[in-house]
């Protein structure tokens, strides 16, 4: 998972709260969903241009200091992603031009 790069899908609104958090609205899914501020920054992350990996550096980055490993940065973020696609809140940019 952590070469798949994600984007939000076009049909979601969503609101970031002074807090972090973020509230989505996803008619996909017919759901409000709330999530919290470190998912929140991984959401502000998720362009489809950066890949989960890059995703995760970049968390690792702002958390490093608190004594978090990568490998669990990286296994939060892939939790996070996952639950958001089981949610039709994400997509995966699938590249037409790799065989």
């Amino acid at each position: 998972m952590l070469d798949q790069r994600f984007r939000i899908r076009d049909e979601i609104a969503w609101r970031k709260m002074k807090d972090g958090t973020v509230t989505i609205v996803s008619p996909l899914a017919e759901k409000i969903v709330s999530i919290n501020q470190t998912a929140g920054m991984i959401w502000d992350l998720l362009d489809g241009e950066r890949t989960v990996a890059d995703i995760a550096a970049a968390l690792h980055e702002r958390v490093r200091e608190s004594g978090v490993s990568r490998a669990t940065v990286e296994a939060d973020v892939c939790e996070i992603i996952r639950s958001l696609v089981e949610r039709q809140v994400l997509e995966q940019i699938v590249d037409s031009s790799k065989p």
